[in-house]
């Protein structure tokens, strides 16, 4: 029997590819494969229950109260976002390098109100206080102007715009200012203007800067259910594939050469999905059968397919993609028998390489309830300007100075009894740096060839935040693109 149905490759599982097949199932007559190479469902933003009954974190994520298109794939699979996220009440911690301690910071109700709220931070002297509220008031407008483009502002640092528009020197050390270039980066180097801009504009009142976390795994809570929901609506889902070529015939897109990983029989005690795996094991062949392409691959990876013919990379479209950076992130987990670190959500302004720090013991579901664990510490980073430290001296910093903060207490009085410490070196767990201009260099989800297209949080979008949410809104675009070709061709 012919198919007639248009047939459309999705190449990765993490938020983008898993927003674009649900998209496309569900707004046409269409037949959808994903295509993915790692043992959970999730990408990046994949965390499981381990056989050892601990969370694996590879990176702590947090859900924001603006991640409405993440909210809609959510109900859309049958997962309920009142129950499931956890809200953190909308309290948060700055190291402040004044008094050694931690300062709160608790925004609430309207647009700017936690902008306002710092008028009462204790840490600010009131000349400095008055000067960093009329430089955040300014910068507040222009991210919330309409029609504002704030991409002119690329090409700047965020403290060389903060200096241009008056913000003074020594201001910019305070713990609060690294709160509003890092609370949302964790980059310890210098952030594009743009980008922080953009988390002004989306972040202006306490309901879209609201933190949730889950009780569990992402991938067992909420990727695994949205995975189940492409599968209920036709959707095939193909595990452990890893794409390493693409073939090409003038501007289309012919074959993906896929090879399966040699561990693809390990599954970490997981089952595979139902009648997904090919039987090639350890081989590689050539997958021709689609008619559309839409590719979610990191974009470390993607700069890699085609090593032994780069042809494709000489022209200006994509040696402009290769030229993006990308950082090795970070992640520790410290589990104590005694509380420490008694602080209601996530602290930030920490030294690098971790600079963000949660006691996750009261959200995640498994060690809520356990009187023989006090605290679970989970820090995360990246690795910039610490690629020779080994992890042992990163460990060590990190304990040491967290031990030091007054009013945390000190981790190894605590009694350390679990730690886990990931430096994702792997190109598929890097993170892609919004430096100074860095949007020059992104590709929207259009490409050269007429049948691929391309998502993920590196692709730009509408919202352009190297997050959960960015990625989504990427798999929605990039799915509506392909829907709108076919509907133009009165296809579906």
């Amino acid at each position: 029997m012919t198919r007639t149905r248009p047939r459309i490759l999705v190449i990765g599982a993490g938020p983008a590819g898993l927003a674009a097949a649900a998209r496309l199932l569900e707004a046409g007559d269409v037949e959808v494969e994903v295509m993915w190479m790692g043992h959970h469902l999730g990408g990046k933003a994949a965390s499981w229950v381990g056989e050892d009954g601990h969370l694996v974190e590879h990176g702590w994520h947090m859900i924001l109260g603006f991640y409405q298109n993440l909210k809609q794939l959510m109900n859309n699979a049958g997962i309920d976002p009142h129950t499931t996220l956890h809200s953190m009440e909308g309290l948060s911690h700055v190291y402040n390098t004044t008094t050694g301690g931690l300062s709160r910071v608790v925004g609430k109700g309207r647009p700017l109100e936690l902008m306002q709220h710092f008028l009462l931070w204790d840490a600010f002297p009131r000349t400095e206080r008055r000067n960093f509220m009329r430089f955040m008031r300014q910068a507040y407008v222009e991210a919330l102007t309409p029609m504002a483009d704030l991409k002119i502002h690329d090409d700047v640092c965020f403290r060389t715009y903060a200096f241009h528009k008056g913000l003074r020197p020594h201001v910019m050390e305070y713990g609060l200012f690294r709160f509003f270039r890092e609370a949302y980066f964790n980059y310890p180097e210098s952030v594009s203007a743009y980008h922080v801009l953009q988390t002004l504009k989306y972040m202006s009142s306490q309901t879209n800067s609201e933190q949730f976390v889950l009780a569990g795994g992402y991938s067992d809570v909420l990727w695994d259910p949205i995975g189940r929901y492409i599968k209920s609506l036709g959707g095939q889902l193909t595990p452990y594939q890893m794409v390493t070529d693409l073939e090409w015939k003038e501007r289309k897109i012919t074959g993906v050469r896929v090879a399966r990983p040699d561990d693809s029989h390990h599954y970490h005690g997981r089952q595979p999905w139902p009648n997904s795996v090919p039987e090639q094991k350890g081989s590689a062949y050539i997958k021709r059968d689609f008619d559309f392409l839409i590719s979610t691959i990191p974009q470390p990876n993607f700069v890699q397919l085609n090593e032994e013919n780069r042809v494709m990379w000489q022209s200006s479209y994509f040696d402009r993609i290769s030229r993006l950076r990308s950082a090795v992130t970070l992640s520790l987990t410290i589990m104590t028998k005694k509380v420490v670190g008694e602080f209601t959500g996530p602290v930030f302004g920490l030294p690098a390489p971790l600079g963000i720090c949660t006691n996750m013991k009261n959200y995640w579901q498994q060690y809520r309830d356990d009187s023989e664990i006090g605290s679970v510490l989970v820090f995360v980073g990246q690795e910039s300007g610490y690629e020779q430290w080994s992890d042992s001296d990163i460990i060590e910093r990190t304990i040491d100075f967290f031990s030091s903060i007054k009013g945390f207490g000190d981790i190894r009085a605590g009694d350390i009894m679990y730690q886990e410490f990931h430096r994702n070196r792997s190109a598929h767990e890097r993170l892609m740096l919004c430096e100074p201009g860095v949007q020059q260099f992104r590709s929207g989800p259009l490409t050269p060839f007429h049948n691929m297209f391309l998502a993920g949080d590196w692709v730009t979008n509408p919202v352009d935040l190297i997050c959960m949410e960015g990625a989504v809104v990427s798999g929605f675009q990039a799915a509506q693109s392909v829907l709108d070709i076919l509907q133009s061709n009165g296809i579906i």
